[in-house]
């Protein structure tokens, strides 16, 4: 069954998931149903290859990282669509709610020859809830989840989804949050106000889609607004408004059988706004990004011999709106690509070619290579090569004061060689061994805190996942994640990258309606400074889950992220969430 697993994020089409040529990670909705997490950044960071710098709890700042790559580095998409601010180039995760969540791909090592700038560390593409029949065949259903949290707080969300009678699919949902959240800061943080710090949240997701003779015709999109306390010195800001959407209207035109083209229009944006309550005045950072791109694909067969060949383009703008004054407030990118993959029994090879052009610092060119090939039965090796860039933000070239016109694109190389395993039915293995370099990376060094390229970075890593059913009650699963993500110019680490972290967990069936899983979490000390005279300690947390069904609609959920209420940081001076307790019911309609 494995082999007809598809996924689109690595070549941004479908392919197969045993076959691909890079790692690949996919979290399903019964992969979120069975977690504790309450928010997406503690659903990501169990996973090989992802680190999460959080600068507190649910609604707090977080920073999503791929294999030790910066969070400017990983690529954040929602349905496809980019979602970093075009300023600070890092995307709010924090403000994407689990319950529009379908399906997560997180698609591991340089994929910029298919997504241009920012994708070194990779790729990681949310999919929202889509429209179609239901799980039991019928073309209408709907759900409603609410429940409580402590430290206190509640939510509610629901969804509707089905095919009308004339086969249009479509799905829409909401949620709305709220939680009253503990003091995210120790009292030796800059700015620490001994106080909770809340987060208030709502969102809207919808899809729509209707094949016909000619192709199909799809719409989506995700908006969430989000309000984070957080700690500063008086008057300065304790609050932020975020919000966040992320939209596309598009088209696939079948040609023939074997030749289809695809065209979308893409919008999104990231707007925030710091203020504290009673105090004039606030300071607005605002970014939209509108764009459009086209692709055809075309397969054809020699002898056993298949061929997959893709070209396209791409071009969006990007614009800044803010309350602090940029030189430059807008600007536009274009490129084009092309791939060609062969697949001939066993073997796959998969390689693609990109140029960008950004009006701000000039031209990108981009290539990967890779190669799969099942040795034996359910034994399946693969290899990489890839390059990658990252694109200065407008923070890096025209903040008043702190930036520099004059910076280049940060510049990778990576290699991956990896293996995926079934040696029987009830285990799979996963393994990869890679390494990219890092130059021209953008530095900064006080007093003046300019930006400049000079910096080289090389990390190599690891990471390994089995996976085993016991029997039909008892399951487990384990993983590994080692890296050395070093500066190659001081030969220290870098500061706040994952070294090694171990993941476990254990899933039992209790009885047909009563499901329970324990997670086990445990990160090694990490350096919290440049000269690597400061670390942060080792912490290991349990995470616990009880799912009980009571038919084949209703449900109950009681969960405990940190059972064991350990005390950790993954940035200095900010507390990572405590014991968590989660109490939720669920009612399909």
């Amino acid at each position: 069954m494995l082999d007809r697993l598809v996924v689109t994020t690595p070549l941004r089409r479908e392919a197969s998931l045993l076959r691909s040529t890079s790692s690949v990670t996919v979290i399903n909705e019964d992969d979120i149903a069975g977690s504790a997490a309450p928010d997406l950044p503690s659903l990501l960071k169990r996973y090989t290859g992802v680190s999460i710098i959080g600068y507190g709890g649910q609604g707090a700042a977080s920073n999503v990282y791929l294999r030790g790559m910066s969070a400017g580095q990983t690529l954040v998409l929602v349905n496809g669509v980019r979602t970093a601010s075009a300023t600070s180039g890092t995307s709010s995760i924090f403000n994407i709610p689990l319950s529009s969540i379908e399906l997560v791909e997180i698609a591991k090592g340089p994929h910029s020859a298919q997504y241009g700038a920012d994708a070194i560390g990779g790729v990681i593409n949310i999919i929202t809830r889509q429209g179609g029949q239901c799980a039991d065949g019928r073309n209408r259903c709907a759900n409603v989840t609410t429940g409580v949290t402590h430290p206190w707080g509640g939510y509610v969300s629901g969804d509707l989804r089905g095919r009308t009678a004339d086969g249009v699919d479509y799905a829409v949902g909401g949620s709305l949050l709220g939680t009253r959240g503990y003091d995210f800061t120790t009292p030796l943080a800059w700015g620490h106000e001994p106080d909770d710090d809340g987060f208030l949240q709502g969102a809207l997701n919808f899809a729509l889609a209707k094949d016909y003779g000619w192709g199909r015709f799809y719409a989506d999109g995700l908006f969430a607004r989000g309000r984070t306390q957080y700690d500063a010195s008086f008057p300065g800001a304790n609050e932020v408004d975020t919000d966040t959407f992320a939209g596309k209207i598009g088209g696939l035109i079948r040609h023939s059988d074997s030749w289809s083209s695809t065209l979308e229009l893409t919008s999104s944006l990231d707007n925030s706004t710091n203020f504290r309550s009673g105090v004039a005045g606030d300071s607005e950072f605002d970014t939209k990004r509108h764009g459009i791109f086209a692709s055809t694909e075309k397969n054809f067969d020699t002898g056993d011999v298949t061929h997959v060949v893709v070209g396209g383009a791409e071009a969006y703008r990007e614009n800044v709106d803010s309350t602090v004054n940029f030189d430059v407030t807008s600007r536009n990118l274009a490129a084009v690509f092309g791939q060609y993959s062969v697949e001939y029994g066993t073997l796959t090879v998969d390689s693609g070619l990109r140029y960008d052009h950004n009006e701000q610092f000039g031209d990108a060119t981009t290539y990967n290579i890779g190669a799969s090939y099942e040795i034996v039965p359910d034994l399946v090796a693969r290899v990489s090569y890839g390059t990658g860039f990252r694109a200065p933000t407008f923070n890096d070239l025209y903040y008043p004061n702190f930036s520099n016109p004059n910076l280049k694109p940060e510049k990778s190389k990576s290699y991956e060689v990896g293996f995926n395993w079934r040696p029987t039915e009830q285990t799979a293995i996963d393994a990869a061994l890679y390494q990219t370099w890092l130059t021209d990376a953008i530095a900064s060094n006080p007093p003046t805190y300019l930006p400049f390229n000079v910096a080289r970075a090389k990390v190599t890593g690891f990471e390994a996942t089995i996976e085993h059913a016991f029997d039909h009650r008892w399951s487990g699963k384990a993983s590994i994640d080692y890296r050395s993500p070093k500066n190659e110019d001081t030969g220290r680490y870098i500061p706040y990258r994952d070294r090694f972290k171990a993941a476990a967990e254990v899933t039992f069936a209790a009885t047909e309606s009563l499901n329970l899983n324990a997670k086990l979490l445990y990160g090694a000390a990490r350096f919290a400074n440049a000269a690597n005279t400061v670390k942060l300690p080792e912490y290991v947390t349990v995470d616990f889950l009880a799912n009980y069904t009571f038919d084949a609609r209703s449900s109950l959920k009681f969960s405990v992220e940190n059972l064991l209420d350990e005390q950790y940081s993954t940035v200095t001076n900010y507390r990572a969430p405590g014991r968590t307790f989660n109490l939720s019911f669920t009612r399909v309609f």
